[in-house]
Parts: C-alpha cells; structure tokens; sequence
C-alpha cells in the first residue's frame, strides 16, 4: 500500500516544484492592445485595459524591482537589468497618447508602440466593425510629439495591419518589409522592431525569410510564453495582461 503512494508523492512533489520553482533573470514582455474603455457594442471587450489596470501593473512592476526596457537596447545587445520587461502596445491607437503616455511620464517608464504607417491618422481597417467599432489610430503629429519625449519606441505592423498568414508568401515579405521602410521613410520613426500581430503560426525561420535584412530586430510575436533566462533572441514571446490577467500575475510573482 505504501508503495503505491510513492508515485503519487513524486507526482505531487514535481506540481509543487513546478508551481513555486522562480525564473530568474527571463524577460517579460507584456503585449497590449486597446486602452480606455470598451464601447457598449464592442464584442472584444478582453482586448482592452483601463488606464487605471495599467496603473496598477506599473506599480507592481516598480514595486517587484522590474525595470521597462526599450527594443532598441535589446536588439543593441546591451547588459539587461536584474528584472526586465518590456511593454508593447499593438495597433497604434490613438487612446496610447491620452490613456497611457501620461502614466509613462509620470512613472518615467519606456514602451514600444506598434503601428501600420501607411493608417497613421486613419482607423483600424483590419477590424470588422461588426465585432469591434473602429478605432482612431495616432497621428503623425502625436507620433512626433510621443517621439520627442524619449520614452516611446516605433515598431511596425504589416501594411494595412494585414494578416500575414492570410497572404502569399512573396506578398508577406512585401506588407513586412515595405512597412518598417514606410515608418522609416514616410513617418520618420526609427523602426525598433516588427510585430507579427494579430498572425499566428510563426517561428524564428519564418519570420526571417519574411524580414530578410530586417531580422536583427526583436519581433514580437503572439506566441504566448516567457522568454529565456539568456535573451539571445530576437523573437520574443508574450503575455497578454488584459486577456489572462491572472496567469500573467502568476508569471511575474514566479519571477520575484
């Protein structure tokens, strides 16, 4: 009888171990999308986080030791701090400037925005506006005026915002490559990263066919998960904290 508690005892052990065991020295990146407040009609309420829920995650992050890093510092191969993170804003709303860069400047705390250049000042065209009411998207004034602050950082979406599992392959290397020249050229934003956003089903090599000379940038992807204790890539997991906001509390307590 005893004995066959034994591997009960061991599977019960390992579950512990696995709960409570810490990650030290992993990166975080924390991957947003819309911020405010949700319309009534809007059917993709868990995309959205309220500038307060924000507020609250940056005062666990100060709190915990955590320190925001940029994807410019990450792709230059620089020293990273005891507890990085990196927060990522998707889509290129304009609720960024109002709801959450006031919060930036008021905890002095980086963060990237990823943004389809050729919809800067539109809307959010890759939506149904039957499932989610489009939203405005930031103009190139407002991207100016975040970019003077030295706190904000510009990635790129594919052109349109488009899927890029959706598209051809050559066509997927053209909505890549033609947007990070775009946020360069016709915005003036140094490109400090790619998003792969809302695609699935990419991994490094994939994604390096697609950018071609543009894969030493850190890619953010919707692969969900904790990045490696040694940061050696550029293709970086995420965690979504409006969508799993307990799981993502539960990551970053392991991180402690």
């Amino acid at each position: 009888m005893i004995y066959a508690l034994i591997p009960a005892a061991l599977l019960a052990a390992l579950f512990i171990w696995l709960f409570l065991r810490r990650r030290p020295h992993a990166l975080f990146v924390l991957a947003y999308e819309k911020t405010g407040t949700p319309a009534p009609s809007s059917r993709l309420k868990n995309q959205w986080i309220t500038a307060a829920e924000f507020e609250k995650t940056l005062k666990r992050l100060l709190a915990r030791g955590f320190t925001a890093i940029s994807p410019e510092a990450l792709a230059a191969g620089k020293k990273m701090p005891q507890k990085p993170v990196l927060l990522a804003f998707m889509g290129g709303y304009r609720s960024f400037i109002t709801e959450i860069f006031p919060l930036l400047q008021k905890y002095k705390v980086c963060a990237a925005v990823f943004l389809a250049p050729d919809l800067a000042g539109q809307y959010n065209a890759w939506q149904d506006p039957h499932l989610e009411p489009w939203q405005n998207l930031l103009t190139e004034k407002e991207l100016k005026t975040l970019q003077k602050s030295g706190l904000v950082s510009f990635g790129a979406l594919a052109l349109g915002g488009r899927d890029l599992t959706a598209v051809s392959a050559e066509e997927a290397v053209y909505l890549a490559q033609e947007s990070l020249f775009r946020l360069k050229d016709q915005l003036g934003l140094a490109p400090a990263g790619f998003a792969f956003w809302p695609a699935k089903h990419f991994d490094e090599k994939k994604a390096a066919e697609i950018l071609g000379g543009n894969n030493n940038l850190p890619v953010i992807t919707p692969v969900c998960g904790i990045n490696p204790a040694e940061r050696k890539t550029g293709f970086l997991k995420t965690l979504a904290p409006s969508q799993h906001p307990f799981s993502v509390r539960y990551a970053l307590w392991k991180r402690r």
